[in-house]
């Protein structure tokens, strides 16, 4: 019974052994630091290397706030958060910069509100003035058939298209000469 667990001994062993000594593409830029001394990034912290990417993204996941929330630190830092608003609040300076500031906003979204209103009714009144066309359509019910007055709608279009296909048709010939005799004659008669 102990033959299979010493060979299984020996192989996890060959195996772990192999996995040491595997090989890996090195990439030129693993051994070089930044200004802080970290191997595989750039200055501003951009992983230059496959590896530092990877370290970079367990770092990332591994550091969660809510593993923070409910802390001693995170109370501490909440409660120098809140005094320093609480300081910031009491200072009457400070007061009077954020009052003005909203003020002074308050101003400017009522004229950009103002200028807009003004730009809109202005839009309003030249889209009346240069289309008139609506105001003077009769409103017709759903439904009722607009009454046929005999009159023609014309398109030019159509009117150029129906010209070269139909009042200016050739005949079709049998042969190239009847065709050329033809074209012939009807070129004299226009001149």
């Amino acid at each position: 019974m102990t033959d299979w667990k010493d060979d299984l001994k020996v192989a996890a062993a060959r195996i772990r052994e192999q996995q040491k000594n595997k090989k890996r593409e090195r990439s030129r830029f693993e051994d070089m630091e930044n200004f802080r001394g970290r191997k595989g990034f750039n200055d501003t912290g951009i992983p230059l290397t496959e590896r530092a990417v990877k370290q970079q993204r367990k770092n990332k996941l591994s550091y969660k706030k809510n593993n923070y929330a409910g802390s001693r630190l995170n109370f501490i830092n909440d409660a120098r958060a809140e005094a320093a608003r609480q300081r910031r609040l009491d200072n009457p300076e400070h007061k009077k910069r954020i009052d003005t500031m909203f003020k002074i906003a308050d101003e400017r979204i009522e004229s950009d509100d103002k200028q807009q209103q003004y730009q809109v009714s202005l839009q309003r009144m030249q889209s009346r003035s240069s289309d008139t066309s609506f105001r003077y359509m009769k409103p017709r019910g759903y439904g009722a058939e607009a009454a046929d007055d005999g009159s023609v709608e014309i398109d030019s279009y159509a009117v150029d298209a129906a010209g070269a296909s139909v009042i200016n048709h050739d005949p079709e010939f049998k042969d190239k000469v009847n065709e050329s005799i033809y074209r012939l004659l009807k070129n004299e008669k226009k001149q």
